[in-house]
C-alpha cells in the first residue's frame, strides 16, 4: 500500500462513538482485533470475523480511484460467518468483489461504515462532516436465526 490517502471509511452506527480509519492504494483489511490480528481497520464488534472484508483502492486509466470489497473470507474461498453488507440490502455479498461509491454505507456484523471518497471529501473532518448529515441505513440483523445463513457470535 501507498501512504497516500484515498478515502476514509467513517463508522455510521447509532449509539456508537464516532471513529474514521483511513484508506490507502492496496488492499485494507476489515476485521476485529485479537492479539494475532491487526486488521488495517478494526471494528469492536462480536459479530465480526477476525478477516471479514477487504476494501481494495487502486486508480484506473484516468488516475482516479475506484473502490472495490469482498467478503475477505470467500474472497479466500470460505464466506464470512455473518456476512459484509451495502446499503442496508439484506443480501449478503457473494461476489468475488463489488464496486462501491461514495456514501456507500458497509456493514459487518452489526458495525456500519460510510465510505467517503477523496474526490468527494477534502480531507477527514470535511469526511465525518458529510457523513454526520446523512442518515442511518437500515441495519440487517445479523442476530436472527431465521433465513439460510448460519450466525455466530465471536467470543
Amino acid at each position: 500500500m501507498t501512504n497516500k490517502i484515498a478515502g476514509w471509511l467513517i463508522l455510521h452506527t447509532e449509539g456508537q462513538d464516532e471513529a474514521t480509519f483511513q484508506l490507502k492504494e492496496g488492499e485494507n483489511l476489515i476485521g476485529r482485533m485479537t492479539q494475532k490480528n491487526r486488521p488495517h481497520i478494526a471494528i469492536d464488534d462480536k459479530y465480526v470475523s477476525r478477516h471479514h472484508a477487504v476494501v481494495y483502492v487502486k486508480q484506473n486509466e484516468k488516475y482516479e480511484y475506484e473502490y472495490l470489497i469482498a467478503d475477505n473470507a470467500k474472497a479466500l474461498g470460505k464466506p464470512s460467518t455473518n456476512g459484509t453488507f451495502i446499503n442496508g440490502n439484506t443480501n449478503r455479498i457473494t461476489e468475488k468483489s463489488v464496486k462501491l461509491f461514495d456514501a456507500d454505507t458497509i456493514q459487518v456484523g452489526l458495525t456500519k461504515i460510510v465510505l467517503k471518497t477523496a474526490h468527494v471529501a477534502i480531507d477527514v473532518e470535511n469526511a465525518v462532516k458529510l457523513v454526520g448529515k446523512s442518515e442511518y441505513k437500515k441495519t440487517v440483523d445479523v442476530k436472527s436465526n431465521t433465513g439460510t445463513l448460519k450466525r455466530v457470535v465471536r467470543k
